[in-house]
């Protein structure tokens, strides 16, 4: 998983082994996404939790999919935090 985050965001190589521990623990429901866009670069999802999606906060907020799929996690974990933080800009 490092290798694909370097190659396909440019990270070096501790920023992309932290990413990857944090893809790697993301819940339940999220790890297909994160599957698919290892597997065959895959970055397209309208699920929406708590009024958010990969493509909408892609959108909105300029984040990359694996940001994108860590503030879902955020969501589904700490769904009042998380909510507070984007209404506010935070991110």
């Amino acid at each position: 998983m490092k290798n694909i985050i370097m190659q396909r965001l440019g990270f070096a190589e501790a920023e992309a082994e932290l990413m990857a521990q944090d893809l790697g623990s993301v819940c339940e429901q999220l790890k297909p996404l994160v599957e698919a866009w290892l597997e065959t670069g895959a970055e397209d999802d309208a699920t929406v939790y708590h009024g958010y999606s990969v493509n909408s906060l892609k959108e909105t907020y300029g984040m990359y999919f694996t940001g994108a799929v860590l503030t879902l996690d955020w969501l589904i974990r700490e769904p009042e935090k998380a909510k507070a933080a984007l209404a506010m800009g935070i991110m």
